[in-house]
């Protein structure tokens, strides 16, 4: 179905509230990386204006709910029906600059994943390196204060490993490190771990086991699906935004024909 098709339908069954027999116990859990005007286009960016779009759509339409509150949910297998969560993996610092900003203005929650050892450094890595561009990581400072202004902070691993590659215990070093250096520039331990790159193979059996063992509460992909109440925390699939969405009611029309 092309998405011009598709973003009209999903127009005509959000203006109408159509799109709510669809959402019957299925929650989204939104993914963004980047909000920068620099990169449209770029498959882990958006504009800010396309930023703003989506804000709008998931406050309009959907229960806008931090991850916490949906993992408490899951926890009691209570309904999620039309729950959305905001999320951002790796801590580029338009996070805290602009998404933020949107989100407050909106009161919408948030989780930011982070690549600890990103944060603060000058490292340029592969898909960045690609563009010719030079990555924009938030400061410990920008991530402390996304916590202050009560957004969640997860941990992303140390250095975007590929989980499904990495294993024993260099993987063990980059899940537990994740959780501990937050831990002290938070000071507290993160509960929320997302892995990097996301697919289904970049995961491996025993390194989700060791997420959990790390004192995690969840684990969450990047390859699509939406969340019943019978979810698994340690298997919960995103969307991911990226420019094949027209508009977000593309998006909207996609997630509604999404299983989990």
């Amino acid at each position: 179905m092309k998405r011009r098709l598709k973003a009209l339908l999903g127009l005509l069954c959000y203006r109408s509230g159509l799109y709510r027999l669809f959402f019957r116990d299925k929650a989204i859990i939104a993914l963004f990386h980047r909000v920068d005007d620099r990169l449209a286009g770029n498959p882990i960016s958006c504009t800010a204006a396309q930023f703003r779009a989506f804000c709008d759509f998931f406050d309009r339409y959907f229960r806008v709910v931090s991850l916490q509150t949906l993992l408490s949910k899951l926890g009691r297998g209570e309904d999620v029906s039309g729950h959305l969560v905001i999320t951002f993996d790796d801590g580029y610092r338009d996070n805290l600059e602009t998404a933020a900003v949107e989100l407050e203005r909106r009161r919408l929650p948030a989780c930011f994943f982070v690549a600890t050892e990103f944060i603060g450094s000058s490292r340029v890595p592969p898909w960045d390196a690609e563009l010719g561009i030079a990555s924009r990581w938030m400061s410990w400072d920008d991530v402390r204060t996304l916590s202050e202004r009560g957004f969640e902070v997860g941990a992303h691993t140390m250095n975007h490993v590929d989980l499904g590659v990495v294993q024993g215990d260099d993987a063990v070093r980059e899940i537990v490190g994740s959780r501990r250096r937050l831990g002290q520039e938070l000071g507290e331990e993160t509960p929320l771990f997302s892995y990097p790159f996301g697919r289904p193979h970049q995961i491996t059996p025993g390194n989700r086991v060791a997420v959990r063992d790390a004192g995690f509460s969840c684990c969450l992909s990047a390859y699509g699906g939406t969340v019943s109440s019978q979810g698994d925390p340690f298997d919960l699939k995103r969307i991911p935004v990226s420019p094949w969405f027209l508009s977000p009611y593309q998006f909207g029309f996609e997630a509604m024909l999404t299983r989990d």
